[in-house]
């Protein structure tokens, strides 16, 4: 399945819809995850049901459907956001198969692979009609280099969200460039709209997001997860997992606009204590501690 977007020169240019040219930019995971068979557009027994290639096909939808189950997509919406990790899906062949499931495929290869993953989820996931950018440059004078915004989308009311991927905790953590980029990211966001949620989205490891103090928590060792939020809590990092937005999407498909990602997500943080969501539900900072709750 591919999908299409159009490149723009700056935020302000995507924000008020002023595209480089007419022309369309493609992009797929499928040469990435090999779940689908190009011959007969049918999906092979290494599809980790990521999700992706169920939209603007009935055929490839119903294919689906038949491969995973009649209520595959319901039966995880029943089971996300109530306190628990979600264990996602995993391919049916699993020997000498790298991308084994959602974790594995959005924990590699950044521009491959979480990056137009989430593009694809997103443009599909909202309320309304959505434009949706990838690679957007962002300039500002204060820093030494420019930057990019990895995913964006924005309603037809002007709302934005931004998502800065990253493969994992620990990809984040080896620089902790996340810091920086958010920092002049908003400030030059802001200065094109301040209706916008920004948002760091985590692939890998999900359980490695956990606060300390949950018994689940995996990362610990090495204080790594703790060296985390500490940079949540001094420099107000908002955060998201891959396996979150997995979920967010069961719930869009079996349930409706309330799941949409310009309700649903906006909804979650407009919480002034949400820090983060995953599969299990939000984090919440209450007297200094940070909390899971369920949504």
């Amino acid at each position: 399945m591919i999908y299409r977007f159009k490149k723009y020169k700056s935020i302000d240019n995507f924000v008020k819809n002023v595209p480089k040219s007419k022309k369309d930019e493609e992009y797929t995971i499928c040469s990435e995850c090999n779940g689908l068979d190009f011959g007969n557009m049918d999906f092979t027994d290494r599809c980790f049901g990521c999700l992706f290639c169920i939209f603007e096909d009935d055929s490839l939808n119903e294919k689906f459907i038949k491969k995973w189950g009649t209520d595959f997509i319901r039966d995880y919406a029943q089971k996300s956001f109530k306190g628990n990790i979600v264990n996602l899906p995993s391919a049916k062949k699993i020997l000498r198969n790298p991308t084994k499931d959602l974790e594995a495929f959005t924990g590699v290869n950044e521009t491959k692979n979480i990056q137009p993953w989430t593009a694809g989820i997103i443009n599909h996931t909202c309320s309304t009609e959505n434009r949706i950018g990838m690679e957007i440059p962002v300039f500002n004078m204060s820093y030494n280099r420019n930057g990019r915004l990895d995913v964006c989308s924005i309603t037809e009311d002007g709302h934005l969200v931004v998502m800065e991927t990253k493969i994992s905790l620990d990809d984040a953590l080896k620089d902790e460039r996340l810091i920086e980029q958010q920092a002049k990211y908003t400030s030059e966001i802001k200065k094109s709209t301040l209706d916008f949620d920004y948002l760091t989205l985590f692939g890998g490891k999900e359980t490695d997001l956990l606060p300390v103090t949950h018994k689940e928590c995996s990362g610990k060792v090495g204080g790594k997860t703790e060296r985390f939020y500490s940079m949540v809590n001094q420099f107000g990092i908002k955060f998201v997992s891959a396996n979150a937005i997995w979920c967010m999407c069961c719930n869009y498909i079996t349930y409706g606009a309330r799941y949409a990602w310009d309700i649903f997500l906006k909804e979650v943080f407009a919480d002034d204590n949400c820090v983060g969501m995953i599969s299990a539900g939000k984090i919440i900072k209450q007297n200094n501690n940070y909390l899971l709750e369920e949504i």
